[in-house]
């Protein structure tokens, strides 16, 4: 198993609340077992991520999705999140000195060793993940420590066993019609959840209930202990990666 250790003090850096449950719950909660530094940061609270009008107000949603993360985070075991507090779905339109200048304001506060974030792609095409993407980088570049970043990707086999089907249902690659896929025996970390772990990680997903319900609604724990198996990430590093573009 790859060890978690070796990434040192961990700074996830994400779009929207459940960015960082999704992508590496299960990693940032090992990280904290191990008594590393874990640090999350979520650029918006996510109040355009509207699902149900009725039980989840759209004037309501910001500060929904804001104590759903809290509790999810609280599941996971991390302490330290910080906000920066853009607008959903307008990263995009923020320059990027101003998020940078934010960002390496944390990054000189924690020196973490290792950034997650989303690949240059952003996943699923949406702006906001490819704006978070960038200022990682950007941060990266100026600062006086660089840290090794890490960009969350699909596996091969994870795509063609569970997403490429939950796509067809839920439209999670929204605005990319495939994300970008590298097998898992090409992946630089490659990490086998174990199951109590992956236990955490549902838990923390289903506490960010305003975006997961459909989905809980849809399937059972087997179906979870199977598609939460592994989290796997490249090097930001690598340039044998052709990364999607987005639709639009």
């Amino acid at each position: 198993m790859f060890d978690v250790g070796s990434l040192g003090t961990i700074m996830a850096i994400f779009a929207h609340p459940d960015d960082e449950t999704f992508t590496c719950g299960g990693l940032l909660s090992m990280a904290v077992d191990n008594g590393q530094t874990v640090v999350c940061v979520t650029a918006t609270r996510g109040e355009a991520g509207i699902r149900d009008e009725k039980r989840w107000p759209a004037h309501k949603l910001g500060q929904i999705r804001e104590d759903e993360l809290k509790e999810a985070l609280k599941i996971l075991g991390v302490k330290s999140h910080h906000w920066l507090g853009y607008e959903d779905g307008r990263c995009h339109q923020i320059t990027d000195s101003e998020a940078v200048a934010q960002l390496t304001k944390l990054a000189d506060k924690y020196q973490p060793d290792t950034i997650l974030t989303f690949g240059p792609d952003g996943l699923t095409g949406h702006q906001d993940h490819q704006a978070a993407s960038r200022w990682a980088n950007l941060v990266v570049k100026q600062s006086n420590k660089p840290a090794e970043i890490y960009y969350v990707i699909d596996s091969e086999e994870q795509y063609h066993d569970f997403t490429k089907a939950a796509d067809e249902k839920f439209d999670i690659y929204f605005n990319i019609d495939q994300p970008t896929l590298v097998s898992r025996a090409k992946c630089d970390i490659c990490l086998k959840l174990p199951t109590d772990v992956i236990k955490k990680k549902v838990a923390s997903l289903k506490a960010q209930v305003s975006q997961t319900d459909a989905m809980f609604q849809e399937n059972n724990e087997d179906w979870f202990n199977k598609v939460y198996a592994y989290e796997t990430f490249v090097n930001a590093k690598r340039h044998d990666i052709k990364w999607q573009t987005a639709l639009s």
